[in-house]
């Protein structure tokens, strides 16, 4: 259904407005990006899914894993991070002595 009605509005703006392929180019890819996008946020949600029923594999369950830390990382504030990063430094520095 909106596929024909952006399709009818391309042709209107290429027939019309001297850009108008462009503009219609410009509307496709939008279009495109937008529902790689969705489709995206659906696999996030099947893959949280999937893991509250456990029907991921090992493999699949490390790598869920890893990416959830990733995400939780970056949702962090300043504080929080400067924290994680005192931490860090202090393992080092152990580390670095005991060497």
């Amino acid at each position: 259904m909106y596929f024909v009605l952006f399709l009818l509005i391309g042709l209107v703006l290429c027939y019309l407005i001297p850009f108008g392929p462009i503009l219609a180019g410009g509307i496709v890819f939008a279009l495109v990006i937008d529902h790689y996008r969705q489709t995206m946020h659906m696999r996030e949600d099947i893959r949280d899914i999937k893991n509250h029923l456990g029907l991921l594999n090992n493999n699949e369950a490390k790598e869920y894993e890893l990416d959830k830390e990733y995400t939780q990382v970056d949702q962090l504030s300043s504080e929080e991070m400067n924290m994680i990063n005192r931490r860090i430094e202090a393992e080092l520095e152990k580390d670095s002595k005991k060497q």
